[in-house]
């Protein structure tokens, strides 16, 4: 667990914004979609089962279907890197891994509730086609909101920095080095940046504007923002030297970093010698 503040003294978690997301966003999304599988009763269950009865096969399999794909892509971000450019091999893996664990498992149901034998090549070939195409319209919606929100669909790459034309000083170490990152950040937070925060499988971004979620890893926001000054406070913090307003002490001598926007940032053991030597600690401890 990390040691988080944010703004106006609300504590923040990586499971607390998780469930928020999932209240949010996802839970309406898996809701809508077990109602109407419960309503429309595809491939028998309409004919074969009462109303509760399919409201509890389909709820589960969502459930359990939805459990698996975090399961997987969680587990995939960890593996892959460069999300931005391994995101569709990540999504094919998660659909059919989750595709083959589910066809077990319906299989395995079907067996129980409606004596149907599909435990042979033939009929897990035939219930894999049925699970991919119920889950392919169950998460189609909700993965491509995440992907668009977070940057990953419809965002254009960062344009790589022009080559150098007759008169420039090549290697100039004076002149601006590209900043990858802000290319990400969205146009409504501006650019100028206070801080990153990690965030489930997220990178939290906050600005003099506001803060939203970008969906990579902080060990790679972090590479696309060598040209700023700021540094990593925190397994869990990036922060601009520009943001910081104070240093405070705990009683314990650990540091934390009171920002500009009022939020404060926990600084590690690990990261401290580099914030001292950094001169942030000259800024007002108390």
């Amino acid at each position: 667990m990390r040691d988080a503040t944010v703004p106006h003294g609300a504590a923040s978690t990586p499971s607390a914004s998780y469930g928020r997301r999932m209240l949010r966003r996802r839970l309406p999304l898996l809701a809508g979609s077990i109602l109407a599988l419960t309503l429309l009763g595809p491939f028998g269950t309409f004919r074969e089962m009462g109303f509760m009865l399919r409201l509890g096969y389909w709820g589960g399999l969502i459930a359990t279907g939805w459990s698996m794909f975090e399961l997987v892509v969680l587990v995939a971000r960890r593996v892959l890197p460069n999300l931005e450019r391994t995101w569709p091999l990540m999504l094919a893996a998660a659909f059919l891994t989750v595709g083959v664990l589910q066809t077990l498992v319906v299989a395995l149901l079907e067996n129980l509730l409606r004596g149907e034998d599909f435990l042979t090549p033939a009929g897990l070939a035939e219930l894999f086609g049925y699970v991919l195409t119920i889950t392919t319209l169950v998460s189609a919606l909700p993965v491509w909101l995440e992907l668009r929100e977070h940057g990953i669909v419809g965002h254009a790459p960062p344009v790589p920095p022009a080559a150098p034309v007759s008169g420039d000083v090549a290697g100039d170490p004076a002149a601006p080095r590209p900043v990858p990152f802000l290319d990400r950040i969205p146009a409504r937070l501006g650019r100028d940046l206070l801080a990153l925060e990690m965030e489930d499988h997220y990178v939290r971004v906050h600005t003099a504007l506001g803060s939203d979620l970008i969906l990579m890893r902080m060990r790679d926001a972090v590479a696309e923002l060598a040209g700023i000054d700021g540094r990593q406070v925190h397994r869990s913090y990036w922060v601009a030297a520009s943001a910081v307003a104070a240093v405070e002490r705990k009683p314990d001598g650990k540091l934390s970093l009171r920002l500009i926007n009022g939020m404060l940032v926990p600084v590690s053991r690990t990261h401290a010698p580099s914030v001292r030597a950094a001169g942030w600690v000259e800024k007002a401890v108390s």
